[in-house]
């Protein structure tokens, strides 16, 4: 009889460790009352958490002996009430996932072009914002947008911005990348210079046309920069005498007739003169003055226009024999090398190139140095014979020989003009650097203890990094998240975390910031 009551009572001990393991458990969640001591050591904890980083203090606090000592003076939670309070603790639903970003784009004036982005989740809808000036906010477009958008250019703007706010059935949201739309812009070329730019004396078309753009080639045979020596007209005039136009590039050449005919180099000048009327008559004789009255005609009469210098190549003469009054070219001629001769007026072209490039840096125009920068070099003979500029055999006994060492023909141009201009004037479309912003900020949070939550911002910008703040409620303080920081941080919080607050801080590749709204956690 004894022995067969044992059991029984074992049994019975058992089934009440199991209802009190249950409420133990739901104690642990929630938190239960207590005697002096049991809440004096979860006031402690809280403390201790409430001077730490937040990420580093995420656990749920409170040892068991403290929730022991609770138990012993509650009643215990029936089955059902611990069953109705695991319903209450939810965790965060997920906001829409992007799968696809939008990507920047070009557009034709008055065209059109698609941006889309694709998302994962239930119930999507989209909205997109644009702007077409980065200082000013967006605007939303149309109420019943989509993935895919339609943008019209109307004509009017160069850049615009756009992104897309995803919005789920449940009404989270998610922001797509910041992406950037480029009106196409079209290219003019208006060439001035000598016969270089011209072309020689067997084309009107030079390297200027082509470089594959829209243009519009004044250069002549024989021009020079000064006014001394001219007997067909001046590079400067040239330039004064274009018809008015809107050229997107001015490209000139220029400097070796002067030194052919023995024009003084003049002065290099320090500073720019803004009015050709101020250059004198015998500065305008030099082909530095000459020089300075293009620049300076360039930044007058085109201030827009992109400004190019093209310096010619390592030039030589050839010296043909004359034989019954006519010059006539054989292997033997006699080749003089004009970058280290000097001509009547002293210099040598080495001189002209270092002038011209000083010269250049002053006004703030570009120098497209052949003269530094190529392999041409028409005082070797190989480059004579592999560069020609006569392709006509009737002239001579070889379509391979320079007329005279001083012109390239087409291989000339084609294997060393045209790629160095090209490269150096590689249009690039406008692209605007999508500005500093934040683009969906961060929103409060409610959250049962011992669930993850996740804060998070979009933000849009160049080279981005994030600095999240925190202070909790019995702090005065804001203090920086120790932690290496993201756009996104899913972290579980305690006790301590009830009441909470929170900012994020943006910084983009220029050092500037920006800073989100400050939201508050509340912990159950």
């Amino acid at each position: 009889m004894r022995s067969g009551k044992i059991p029984a009572v074992r049994l019975c001990v058992a089934i009440l460790l199991f209802v009190l393991t249950g409420s133990l458990a739901s104690c642990s969640v929630h938190g239960c009352g207590g005697d002096a001591t049991s809440v004096s050591s979860v006031e402690t904890a809280e403390e201790s958490a409430a001077e730490s980083d937040p990420s580093e203090s995420s656990e749920i606090e409170g040892s068991s002996e403290d929730v022991s000592e609770a138990v012993s003076s509650k009643t215990v939670s029936s089955e059902k009430e611990v069953e109705s309070d695991k319903n209450d603790v939810s965790s965060e639903t997920e906001p829409p996932r992007i799968m696809s970003q939008p990507k920047s784009a070009s557009v034709t004036r008055n065209g059109s072009v698609k941006i889309s982005v694709k998302a994962k989740g239930e119930g999507l809808q989209y909205q997109w914002y644009v702007k077409t000036d980065p200082q000013a906010a967006y605007s939303a477009r149309k109420k019943l947008t989509h993935a895919t958008e339609t943008v019209k250019h109307d004509g009017k703007w160069s850049v615009m911005f756009c992104y897309c706010i995803i919005t789920d059935k449940a009404g989270h949201q998610t922001a797509s990348d910041a992406v950037v739309i480029t009106l196409k812009q079209s290219v003019n070329l208006l060439a001035v210079g000598d016969s270089i730019c011209r072309g020689g004396r067997n084309s009107r078309k030079g390297f200027v046309g082509d470089l594959g753009y829209p243009y519009v080639n004044l250069g002549l045979n024989g021009a020079t920069l000064s006014t001394k020596e001219t007997t067909v007209t001046t590079i400067p005039d040239q330039l004064a005498g274009a018809a008015d136009s809107n050229p997107d590039i001015i490209i000139a050449d220029g400097g070796v007739n002067d030194y052919i005919y023995n024009v003084p180099l003049g002065r290099v000048p320090k500073t720019p003169v803004s009015d050709p009327n101020e250059l004198t008559r015998d500065e305008l004789r030099t082909a530095m003055g000459g020089l300075q009255k293009l620049f300076a005609l360039m930044r007058s009469k085109f201030p827009h226009a992109r400004r190019y210098f093209v310096i010619t190549h390592k030039t030589t003469q050839r010296i043909p024999k004359t034989i019954d009054g006519k010059y006539v070219y054989t292997d033997e001629d006699r080749y003089v090398d004009w970058t280290v001769t000097k001509n009547k007026a002293g210099y040598t072209q080495q001189d002209l190139h270092d002038a011209i490039v000083a010269c250049c840096r002053v006004y703030d125009v570009e120098v497209i140095d052949i003269y530094k920068k190529s392999a041409l070099n028409t005082a070797e003979k190989k480059y004579c014979s592999d560069t020609s500029y006569f392709e006509d055999a009737s002239v001579t006994n070889s379509a391979a020989v320079d007329i005279d060492g001083v012109h390239p023909l087409s291989k000339g141009y084609s294997e060393y003009y045209i790629p160095l201009i090209r490269k150096q004037i590689k249009i690039v479309q406008q692209t605007g650097e999508i500005p500093l912003e934040i683009l969906l900020q961060p929103t409060d949070k409610t959250v049962s203890l011992g669930n993850p939550v996740t804060l998070s911002l979009k933000a849009s910008g160049t080279k981005l990094s994030y600095q999240w703040y925190y202070k909790k409620a019995d702090q005065t303080s804001f203090s920086k998240w120790r932690k290496s920081t993201n756009d996104s941080e899913t972290v579980t919080p305690n006790a301590s975390w009830n009441g909470i607050q929170l900012y994020c801080v943006v910084t983009d590749g220029h050092g500037d910031t920006v800073q989100s709204n400050t939201i508050t956690v509340k912990v159950k």
